[in-house]
């Protein structure tokens, strides 16, 4: 996986995810038929939010090396079509990132610029195997298998490794990364997912927190998400606190921009709104 560059941070806003933090495991993994893994699987899977969309606010606050950025915002989310991130400063808008099943809509409203970009055109997201089903599945936190849109056709894909109170699912089946979902043993809840390159001589790691849950449509919902990225060099954090959490479907679930709007390079436009905190 290549090194991430600290520009690729707000779309890990929303990208994703994973490091593997050291849940130190007793190494007791299903050597037989997967049934027990499958099983358990499928139990974490229970959890998922039955409702066709999620909205909250949230505030946001990005460290990247010396920088320490705080933002308010809103999270919109629907299933199997849309994510969307409103980042607000004083209460003005002065972004937006929206993850569609094709593309990534990413947008500068103080300098109105946007990119409009498949997913294969940021490197971060291919090179870590994050397509839409699996960003879903980051911030509606739930296991997901790379490629495969529904998991509950891959669940012997996982393996499964117990240790005191929390039970690992392990993912490696991936040819350059390996994946795994800590969760509490009990409830089969989700607390961390994480990704981390087979390489030894990799360093780089990714992972997600979820915490802070609370009822929402009847099932548990973190209202607090960190996502932190860790590298040879630097360490990029962004926790996101949600309230107001909600199963709201009456909003637009596409951003449309008038001729004021001129397209940009992702990179560039990444820079430009981080620069201008």
């Amino acid at each position: 996986m290549k090194q991430l560059h600290p520009k690729y941070l707000l779309t890990v806003v929303t990208t994703v995810t994973m490091l593997f933090a050291g849940c130190k495991s007793s190494s007791r993994l299903d050597k037989g038929p997967n049934a027990p893994a499958m099983a358990y699987a499928e139990k974490v899977l229970d959890n998922r939010q039955t409702a066709q969309a999620v909205t909250a606010k949230m505030r946001i606050s990005i460290k990247a090396g010396e920088k320490d950025i705080s933002l308010s915002g809103n999270l919109k989310m629907m299933r199997n079509d849309v994510i969307q991130l409103s980042l607000s400063l004083l209460g003005i808008e002065v972004g937006r990132m929206e993850f569609t099943r094709e593309e990534v809509l990413i947008v500068d409203r103080y300098h109105k610029q946007y990119t409009r970009v498949p997913y294969q055109q940021i490197d971060f997201l291919q090179s870590a195997q994050l397509d839409f089903n699996a960003l879903q599945s980051i911030f509606w936190n739930e296991i997901f298998v790379p490629g495969k849109p529904d998991v509950s056709q891959a669940l012997g894909d996982f393996r499964l490794s117990e240790s005191g109170d929390h039970t690992l699912l392990i993912l490696s089946t991936a040819p350059k990364l390996d994946y795994s979902f800590l969760t509490v043993t009990s409830s089969g809840q989700l607390s961390r997912t994480s990704v981390r390159p087979k390489e030894l001589n990799n360093s780089d790691n990714l992972e997600c927190r979820y915490s802070n849950f609370t009822k929402l449509g009847g099932k548990n919902f973190p209202q607090s998400i960190r996502l932190q990225f860790k590298g040879d060099k630097a360490v990029y954090t962004l926790d996101m606190a949600l309230s107001s959490l909600n199963n709201n479907t009456g909003w637009e679930t596409r951003t449309e921009l008038s001729s004021k709007y001129t397209p940009m390079k992702a990179d560039n436009i990444l820079d430009k709104i981080l620069k201008g905190f």
